[in-house]
């Protein structure tokens, strides 16, 4: 069985929130990630956590929960920022503090990166000149069209590149990017199939029906979810939208079909770096 690489953006419902704003809300993070982790260990799945710096730093034993059974930790940025609208020293200052708490609290050394929000663009490819000073792979670049990120005509499988040129593949390039699992689809272009939101939205059937395309054609699927696709009980927000609340009630058991059906690893499992 072909095998499928399986990621976590390891942060509470409330982070896409300014980061201000985090205190006023009570976390689930712990009691979320509980549901994700019983599931990965039933399936005997490995798995990478992208994880924020400052969920390393609130609950450290979390993170020694999750390193204690076999999973990677990687970085998703300390305070969950937008790299679109951040300045690039601070940007640098985030990641290297997000580093130094996700090491201090895993043991382990940090080698790869996922913006949230998917938040690198043709606009702020530059970033990879900070990238790559301190990871050795990189999640970030979805190949797809939406209003939200993407970048259609990037690769849809992993490639190594250079900071110089990051949308072109270079076998001898510094960092291995990963991009997350799309479904190209005539006419429509790259459907994203990987997993969050479009776990919860998608007919399950046409989800598993990408993954077995990929895998026939020797090409893994970089899954990822957040703890919040499984909460059924996820508290409101006025300022989000319906899609975060879409289908919370069979997102458990989606999950838990795509885990019992194919084989999954972490990164660092899965590559040598």
């Amino acid at each position: 069985m072909m095998n499928n690489i399986m990621s976590i953006d390891l942060e509470d419902y409330f982070c896409d929130l300014p980061f201000s704003s985090w205190p006023n809300y009570p976390s689930r993070v712990v009691q979320t990630t509980e549901t994700i982790l019983e599931l990965l260990t039933k399936y005997k799945v490995t798995a990478t956590f992208f994880t924020l710096g400052y969920i390393a730093d609130k609950y450290p034993d979390l993170i020694e929960k999750i390193v204690s059974l076999g999973h990677e930790i990687a970085s998703h940025s300390y305070s969950h920022i937008d790299l679109r609208k951040t300045s690039k020293t601070n940007i640098e200052s985030d990641l290297k503090k997000s580093i130094s708490s996700l090491e201090k609290a895993s043991g382990e050394k940090v080698l790869g990166f996922r913006a949230p929000f998917f938040s690198i663009s043709k606009q702020n490819l530059d970033i990879f000149n900070i990238i790559e000073k301190y990871f050795k792979y990189d999640s970030s670049i979805f190949p797809v069209n939406t209003p939200l990120y993407g970048i259609s005509s990037a690769p849809r499988f992993p490639y190594r590149f250079s900071s110089e040129s990051p949308l072109e593949k270079k076998s001898n390039g510094k960092l291995l990017e990963l991009p997350p699992t799309t479904l190209k689809i005539p006419v429509y272009g790259n459907l994203p199939i990987a997993g969050g939101f479009y776990l919860r939205f998608l007919p399950l059937s046409l989800i598993k029906y990408g993954i077995n395309k990929l895998n026939k054609i020797d090409q893994s699927a970089m899954f990822y979810i957040h703890p919040k696709d499984l909460d059924v009980n996820m508290p409101k927000i006025d300022s989000y939208s319906w899609h975060y609340y879409y289908n919370l009630k069979n997102g458990k058991n989606k999950f838990e079909s795509i885990l019992k059906n194919f084989k999954f690893s972490s990164i660092r499992d899965a590559y040598s770096f």
